[in-house]
């Protein structure tokens, strides 16, 4: 039991680590960790259904699909680090919680995120996009600051329909 609590408080360490991203651009309160998986989450649960992907696998992936940056941070594509590097860091970390947890499903959700082979973790992918777009788009009306790096450089792929019109309704509402 003690692993477990040991590990939960090491996860626990996202509710107060800042998005990379948004310090780097000197956002004022910027969201945590947490927060964004909380919105990938929220995201899935709403959309899952209408794009046809299994609602309670696309949740818990978008739930703990960040939780190794308790170990190893938020790195963003700007940071001094190759992809290759990004992903073996995560999936050690991964292991170390897997472990602490005593848990082989978060595991296998890891992996199948990792992997982006099935339509729940090309899914999560986009929520996980889609949570990023709108909360730019959140920071840039209530901070009067302009993220366009954050839209230009984020494409959302033609798998789901849905997705794809909440991305066009927020570039309608930028150009307002």
């Amino acid at each position: 039991m003690n692993d477990f609590i040991q590990t939960i408080q090491t996860i626990y360490k996202l509710k107060d680590l800042n998005r990379t991203g948004w310090v780097h651009n000197n956002i004022k309160n910027p969201e945590s960790i947490a927060a964004h998986s909380f919105g990938t989450a929220l995201i899935a649960m709403f959309f899952s259904k209408k794009c046809g992907v299994n609602e309670n696998t696309c949740i818990k992936m978008a739930l703990i699909h960040d939780l190794q940056e308790s170990i190893v941070g938020d790195y963003t594509p700007f940071c001094d680090i190759t992809e290759e590097q990004k992903h073996q860091k995560e999936k050690d970390a991964a292991k170390i919680l897997s472990i602490g947890l005593d848990n082989n499903e978060y595991l296998n959700l890891f992996n199948e995120y990792e992997l982006n082979e099935t339509d729940e973790a090309r899914f999560v992918h986009d929520c996980d996009k889609l949570d990023m777009l709108l909360q730019a788009f959140f920071y840039e009306n209530e901070q009067q600051i302009d993220l366009e790096t954050f839209f230009s450089t984020c494409q959302l792929p033609k798998s789901f329909q849905p997705l794809i019109d909440v991305r066009k309704s927020i570039d309608l509402l930028r150009k307002k």
